[in-house]
């Protein structure tokens, strides 16, 4: 039981502040400010997050990882086979949300952009209906 107790308290610690900037408030005193969801322009503005289409997030599994943008086929289309951004797009050199259908078919030839339930960002796919 120690064990786990243990552990629990070591992964707040590790993990817990993450997120979290520290900034001096008005009164002079340090403050925590959450640094994800604020506004940006630049992956710069989020400390160890990134900004995706306007708003800094944390990175998480393959969304926010850098990365090169696959090629063009002959039709005009990314070389999924060589993507490492799944169902994001690779845009300025990080695997970001999809803003709308039509960026999809463009870059990939997915049908939708869509939010899918428990995963970060929008993506490009064929959604299950």
């Amino acid at each position: 039981m120690f064990r786990l107790i243990a552990l629990i308290a070591f992964a707040l610690v590790a993990f817990g502040g993450s997120a979290c900037s520290r900034e001096r408030g008005a009164s002079g005193g340090l403050e925590l400010s959450a640094a994800l969801d604020k506004s940006c322009h630049a992956d710069s503005e989020c400390g160890t997050g990134f900004c995706d289409r306007g708003a800094c997030r944390a990175v998480a599994g393959v969304y926010g990882r850098t990365c090169k943008a696959a090629p063009r086929g002959p039709d005009g289309l990314r070389d999924g086979k060589l993507s490492v951004c799944g169902a994001y797009l690779c845009l300025d050199g990080r695997c970001r949300s999809c803003q709308s259908d039509g960026e999809c078919k463009s870059e990939v030839g997915s049908p939708r952009c869509y939010k899918l339930e428990g995963e970060p960002g929008m993506r490009c796919g064929n959604p299950a209906q």
